[in-house]
Formats: structure tokens, C-alpha cells, sequence
């Protein structure tokens, strides 16, 4: 995420710019909404983990069976699942109708490596 004041890059979720104190969308409880994207337990791929990006800031690591989730102002969000294989790029828009949204992922296993697969896309 980047600031909208002075165009730095902040971390996902803060509330203020810690160069500069422009507050953020976050900052705004009412126009604010929840990403989350859950990774689903399989046998297969099952040692291969995958990077979460949300506009260009790493949420974290989805490891076999595990959930990341952070706060998302309204707008339009790119969410890119790295892997060694192939990366996959969504792209998300939360509003007022969709405050929330859950990504379901499931490895799918190549030759040699596994990338992620996007299973299901569902707005709360």
C-alpha cells in the first residue's frame, strides 16, 4: 500500500503514514473491508508454500492449511500468489455491498513444482 500523501510505501493495515502522518483509507472505520484467503489442507503440495502480496506489500507465507487475512479500504486490490512455478494475480474490489471477501486456494501440482489455483472467490 502507498501512501496517499507522500507517496511511500506503508505496511497493510495502518492506520497513519509513519513518514509523513496522512492517514490512510484504513483509518476511515466505515470504509473499511476484510480480505481473507485461506489455503485448503492437501496431501498433495502440501510442503510447498505460497507468498501473499496484497497491492504490492507481503501479507505473509500460506502454508498448508493455514489463513491470512488484513483490513482493506474500499477500492480495487491486486492479490498476487507467488510460487516457484507460476504467480497468480487477482484482482478484488470491496465496497459497501462487499466489505469482505475470502479466497479459497489449492496448490496444483506440476512436474516439479506446485502453484496456487484459485478455488473459490466469495464476497460477504
Amino acid at each position: 500500500m502507498y501512501c496517499l500523501g507522500c507517496g511511500c510505501k506503508i505496511e497493510l493495515g495502518v492506520k497513519f503514514c509513519s513518514h509523513c502522518g496522512t492517514p490512510t483509507p484504513i483509518s476511515n472505520i466505515e470504509n473499511t473491508g476484510k480480505i481473507t484467503i485461506v489455503r485448503e489442507n492437501k496431501v498433495f503440495g502440501f510442503a510447498i508454500s505460497f507468498e501473499v502480496y496484497v497491492d504490492d506489500s507481503l501479507l505473509g507465507t500460506l502454508k498448508n492449511g493455514t489463513t491470512l487475512s488484513c483490513p482493506a479500504a474500499y477500492g480495487t486490490h491486486e492479490i498476487v500468489l507467488k510460487s516457484t512455478e507460476k504467480d497468480v494475480v487477482q484482482g478484488i474490489v470491496l465496497n459497501e455491498n462487499q466489505k469482505e471477501v475470502t479466497i479459497d486456494i489449492v496448490p496444483k501440482m506440476g512436474l516439479i513444482a506446485a502453484k496456487p489455483s484459485i478455488k473459490n472467490i466469495k464476497y460477504n
